[in-house]
C-alpha cells in the first residue's frame, strides 16, 4: 500500500482541492433534494460527508486501477476501474440513504428508489475514478522521464558537462530539456518533450550522436526514446511496438530488437 501511494502522484492538496470544489458544486447544485429540503449550512455539510466518505472508498479504486494502468494495460484498467466502481459505490450509496435518512428524514425504499440511488452514486465513480487513475498512471512516468532525461544549463553546476548538452541547446526552450522521442524527417528531426514537440533542423544521425550520452536508445532507423519515456511494449500484427508515456506509439524494428532485449527494454 505504501508503494502504491508513494506511485500516486496526486499529491494530497490536489485531493483536498478537488474534495472542496466538489462540495461547492454539489451543495450549490442540491441533488438527491437537498436544494428544496436543507439550508446552505446544512447542504455544506451534507455534501462534506457524502463526498469524503465515498473519496476514502474510491481512493482504494484509484490507486488499484492506476497500477492496472502503467502494468497491464487499458482492458484490465477498464475491468479495475468498472468493477472497482460497482464495488465502491455499494457502501457509498449506503452513506448516502443514511445522510438522507439523517438529514432530510426519507427513508428511501423499493428496488426502484435504491437502485436509482445506486446508479447515481456508481456514475460519479466511474467518472471520478477513470479521470483519476488515468492521471494516477501517468505522471510517475513523466516525473521520471523528466528526472531520467533532465539536462542543459539551468540545472547543472559551473564546469559540470552535461549530458547532451549540444543537442539540448538546439530545443526551443518552451519545450524544456526533458527528452522523449526522437523522429527522423527527412532533413529535420521531430523533438518530442513532456510538454510539447516541434521540428530541429539536424541530420538524424547526428542528432544520435549528440544523444548518445543521455540514457536512451535507437529503436529504429528512424527512432529515438528515451529509456525513461518507455510506458509498455505491445505487440501487434507480429509487430513491436513501444507505448511511450505521451500516447505516441513508436515501431521496433527487428535489426534493434536484439540490442534492446539485452538491455531489458523488451
Amino acid at each position: 500500500m505504501r508503494l502504491a501511494l508513494r506511485e500516486s502522484h496526486i499529491r494530497l492538496w490536489q485531493q483536498v482541492f478537488g474534495l472542496l470544489a466538489a462540495v461547492a458544486v454539489l451543495a450549490y447544485l442540491g441533488p438527491f433534494n437537498t436544494w428544496g429540503w436543507l439550508s446552505l449550512p446544512e447542504r455544506i455539510a451534507f455534501w462534506t460527508l457524502a463526498t469524503g466518505v465515498n473519496w476514502l472508498f474510491g481512493l482504494a479504486v484509484g490507486i488499484a486501477a492506476g497500477l492496472a494502468l502503467e502494468r497491464r494495460g487499458r482492458l484490465v484498467w477498464a475491468a479495475v476501474v468498472s468493477g472497482g466502481s460497482a464495488a465502491a459505490a455499494v457502501p457509498g450509496t449506503a452513506v448516502v440513504w443514511l445522510l438522507v435518512a439523517t438529514f432530510i428524514g426519507h427513508r428511501m425504499s423499493g428496488l426502484a428508489e435504491i437502485g436509482s440511488l445506486y446508479s447515481q452514486v456508481l456514475a460519479i465513480h466511474l467518472v471520478l475514478n477513470a479521470l483519476v487513475t488515468w492521471l494516477v498512471a501517468r505522471q510517475p512516468r513523466l516525473a521520471k522521464a523528466a528526472a531520467g532525461t533532465e539536462g542543459g544549463r539551468d540545472s547543472s553546476q559551473p564546469g559540470e558537462t552535461v549530458p547532451g548538452a549540444a543537442f539540448l541547446e538546439r530545443i526551443p526552450d518552451r519545450l524544456g530539456r526533458n527528452l522523449l522521442h526522437l523522429r527522423m524527417q527527412d532533413h529535420y528531426v521531430e523533438v518530442h518533450t513532456d510538454v510539447g514537440s516541434d521540428l530541429v533542423l539536424l541530420r538524424f544521425r547526428d542528432a544520435l550522436r549528440e544523444v548518445a550520452e543521455l540514457d536512451g536508445a535507437q529503436v529504429h532507423r528512424s527512432h529515438w526514446v528515451a529509456r525513461a519515456a518507455l510506458d509498455r511494449v505491445e505487440r501487434r500484427n507480429g509487430r513491436t511496438l513501444l507505448r511511450l508515456v505521451n500516447g505516441r506509439e513508436v515501431p521496433v524494428s527487428r535489426s534493434f530488437a536484439p540490442a534492446l532485449r539485452e538491455r531489458g527494454w523488451l
